[in-house]
């Protein structure tokens, strides 16, 4: 059967917006002078001629990802990195971790995976390493939702709740949960798209957490592929015995120094370069 062509272009461009505006917002002109997305998480300095400057872990407008086999402590990393941005007495576990342009914006800490009582628990490090309980620090707790209410919840936390305007950070541990199947392409590629739309139109930072396939580190299905391609920062986390190392495996910036945390008396992560 002959394809008829102007009938697919006649459907496919029916009820479509003008995009004159779209253009004139998306063109790049390369010969402004344009700076960098400001820094929102901080990983150590790097010294460039005679100067020293924050290393980017993550900035605004863009999102990160920690990926990890199970049990590997990633939730452990992302509390440190949550207390961080925050400030406090956090400097005492992870003196590299440090936040930027952080006053007056929330936290918003999403648990997709835990219990309420080990949700609470987990949020409750962040406080202890930071040294209080923190006003805009909020944590959620929503394992008992089905995976398209977490995801429409998230949208209308980020875009259409009263925090919209003040947000600084949000984490999502973890995203595999947003969606029913991981190798669903079609949902995979509109959860990273709506991680892109949030960050951008919100003006945060986003930090997923994905478990790795099993014998490989890479995350699992397509969705790990499609953070992967999109994200600005991927760490990868590996527990060696009591330690558990963080690499800077894909980054669009000046590359974070491979780290190591171990957990001290307390239970708490502490920074440890005896590691390496």
């Amino acid at each position: 059967m002959k394809l008829d062509a102007n009938k697919i272009l006649k459907k496919d461009t029916e009820g479509l917006q003008d995009f004159s505006a779209m253009e004139k917002e998306s063109f790049v002109d390369v010969s402004l002078v344009m700076e960098r997305q400001p820094i929102a998480l901080s990983f150590g300095t790097y010294d460039y001629k005679g100067n020293s400057y924050p290393v980017p872990f993550g900035s605004y407008g863009d999102f990160s990802c920690i990926v990890g086999a199970s049990k590997s402590m990633k939730t452990f990393l992302k509390s440190a990195l949550i207390a961080g941005y925050i400030g406090g007495q956090a400097q005492n576990y992870f003196p590299d971790a440090k936040g930027h342009g952080t006053e007056g914006k929330l936290i918003l800490d999403i648990d997709t995976e835990q219990s309420l009582f080990h949700t609470q628990k987990v949020a409750r490090r962040v406080c202890e390493m930071v040294g209080s309980n923190y006003d805009l620090y909020r944590p959620y707790a929503l394992r008992d939702k089905d995976a398209k209410t977490r995801f429409q919840f998230l949208e209308w936390l980020i875009m259409e709740s009263d925090y919209k305007n003040d947000i600084g950070l949000v984490t999502v541990d973890g995203s595999a949960d947003l969606l029913e199947n991981v190798n669903d392409l079609e949902t995979s590629n509109a959860i990273v798209q709506g991680f892109m739309k949030w960050t951008k139109l919100a003006n945060c930072h986003l930090i997923t957490v994905l478990h790795r396939n099993h014998g490989s580190m890479k995350p699992t299905g397509h969705l790990g592929s499609a953070i992967l391609k999109k994200a600005e920062t991927v760490a990868f986390v590996e527990r060696k015995d009591n330690a558990v190392s963080v690499t800077p495996e894909y980054t669009r910036n000046f590359p974070f120094k491979e780290f190591s945390f171990r957990l001290n008396n307390n239970f708490l992560p502490e920074q440890d370069e005896t590691f390496f």
